[in-house]
């Protein structure tokens, strides 16, 4: 408290003395300008009272608008003027008003008016009030430790503040609605336990994310070896946490370093779905775990021969195609290859099976009715124990040079097709789970149709479309299929359409429509 009262009135001791110089450099400069205005004020004093009675005098009926009474003050004369001190000459300078124009007084006189006619010299109906001298000598004062107007941050106008918050107001008001789902699962945290292991051991892939809306229906992905061996997996949630757990098999003699996340798909209840690559640095660095080896392999297996028991075949029945494949530590524990037609319309995929002297056995079994002619060897697929694998596709001469030769009594190198398709529901809610059932109208020339699939995709959210894959089944009649598209609860209001169809007939031709075709334009429902 002492210390508070001995300051109070220093500081307005100083305050007052700051004042008081500010006010009397303010005095004396008015007071070099008094001789300098004195001559224009007695000029000005004559020119206002002649007005001034000229006014009054031209005042009658005659201009027919408002009659005025002046005050009856006689003008000061230039004599009077002259007399008086500065200060007193200088106070009757700022009260005379400007452009040596009087203003008259204006008393609630008599208003006389006459119709259809307007005042001249109308005044502005609001006019700036002029300030007295004490407040030009104040102003300055008040401006140096105030601040003034010129303290005042600047305010945007309301229509700049209304474009800036335009955009971010609609954004929030799409990802706020608690009806639709258009935001796909979200990761907090990826991370394996432990994150150190020896080959043949096993550690735990921990995925912490969450949804907006609907819940998390599935998170899946691949881990990649520093040899780029692939190994998938499927997480689990974990009770009713937001942690979904993998675990990661660790093969025995695997390639010794980091082993990482490769690619991470999370997928919602609403079908929305994000994909994220730790090669393009989607995922953080706790996504991956070292891998400690005594005796790595890193090396995939080499295919050494590919033979068939028979050049040619008939339809419907089998024959074996040989393979002959090394590793050089963990050894080979799968083989499978595909034929590609030759209207390259079909394939036919085989696995094979272990067999006497290092010698893989591929069953192949074509359908009654395919392609007719000579099929290629398109690929054969190698791995090994450790997840390495190698790839020989047609470019490899071993690969290359086998063909067989497959005739058949009911010969297939046409393509299935789909001439029409029509929807149930063009409109339908997501309040709760709905079905929209797909006529399609499908034709085969000999085989006939296999099997009929397709996705619908929804409105773009902020990561990938939501998709919805269904499939067909045949109703009886000749040619129609009928596909249910199940909209999920929450699905994101919107349009959604038909992506693409895909059918396969009975000899293995395959015809897959897009968006861009004739047939699936207009295929599109409405979710609200």
């Amino acid at each position: 408290m002492p210390r508070r009262l001995s300051f109070l009135p220093v500081f307005f001791t100083i305050l007052g003395i700051a004042f008081a110089i500010a006010l009397v450099m303010r005095m004396r400069a008015y007071s070099r300008l008094d001789e300098q205005s004195a001559t224009t004020t007695t000029t000005s004093a004559s020119t206002q009272a002649t007005t001034s009675t000229r006014r009054v005098n031209n005042t009658p009926a005659e201009t027919g608008t408002i009659v005025e009474a002046t005050t009856a003050t006689a003008p000061t004369t230039s004599t009077q003027l002259t007399q008086r001190n500065p200060r007193e000459r200088r106070y009757n300078n700022l009260l005379q008003p400007q452009n040596n124009v009087a203003t008259p007084v204006v008393t609630p006189s008599i208003i006389v008016a006459r119709p259809n006619v307007t005042a001249p010299h109308a005044i502005p109906h609001a006019q700036a009030e002029k300030p007295s001298l004490i407040q030009k000598i104040v102003a300055p004062i008040v401006k140096a430790f105030g601040g003034g107007e010129q303290s005042k941050p600047p305010q945007a106008s309301p229509q700049t503040q209304k474009n800036r918050g335009g955009d971010d107001e609609q954004k929030n008001r799409e990802e706020d609605d608690p009806t639709s789902d258009t935001q796909p699962p979200r990761v907090l945290a990826v991370e394996f336990m432990p994150p150190t292991v020896h080959d043949g051991e096993e550690t735990a892939l921990i995925v912490t994310a969450v949804d907006q809306l609907s819940g998390i229906r599935s998170i899946s992905g691949s881990i990649a070896s520093p040899s780029g061996a692939l190994q998938g997996f499927a997480c689990q949630r974990e009770g009713e946490s937001d942690r979904y757990i993998a675990r990661i098999a660790v093969p025995k003699d695997a390639a010794e370093g980091q082993w990482k996340v490769n690619y991470l798909t999370l997928t919602d209840n609403a079908s929305n779905s994000i994909n994220l690559s730790g090669a393009q640095g989607m995922l953080p660095p706790t996504a991956q775990f070292k891998v400690v080896s005594n005796r790595p392999d890193s090396t995939g297996p080499t295919l050494k021969a590919v033979w068939l028991d028979r050049m040619s075949m008939q339809a419907g029945q089998h024959n074996t195609l040989f393979v002959q494949a090394e590793d050089d530590k963990s050894g080979v524990t799968l083989v499978s290859g595909v034929f590609l037609s030759p209207t390259k319309h079909a394939r036919i995929g085989f696995g094979c099976r272990m067999g006497g002297s290092a010698t893989w056995e591929c069953d192949i079994a074509p359908p009654q009715c395919l392609d007719c002619g000579s099929w290629q060897l398109e690929q054969v697929q190698l791995q090994d124990k450790a997840n390495n694998m190698t790839t020989a596709r047609n470019d490899n001469q071993l690969v290359n040079t086998v063909k067989l030769d497959i005739m058949g009594d009911s010969c297939d190198s046409g393509q299935p097709g789909v001439t029409g398709i029509s929807l149930d529901q063009q409109v339908v809610s997501n309040v709760e789970a709905s079905t929209i059932t797909v006529t399609a109208a499908v034709n085969d020339d000999a085989c006939g149709v296999a099997s009929v699939s397709g996705q619908a995709v929804g409105p773009s959210g902020s990561g990938a479309q939501p998709r919805i894959y269904f499939s067909f089944s045949s109703s009886g009649e000749g040619g129609v299929w009928l596909g249910r598209i199940g909209i999920p609860k929450l699905a994101a209001k919107g349009i959604w359409s038909i992506s693409w169809i895909q059918v396969l007939d009975k000899g293995h031709n395959l015809k897959t429509y897009s968006q861009s075709d004739p047939v699936l334009q207009g295929a599109q429902f409405r979710v609200q």
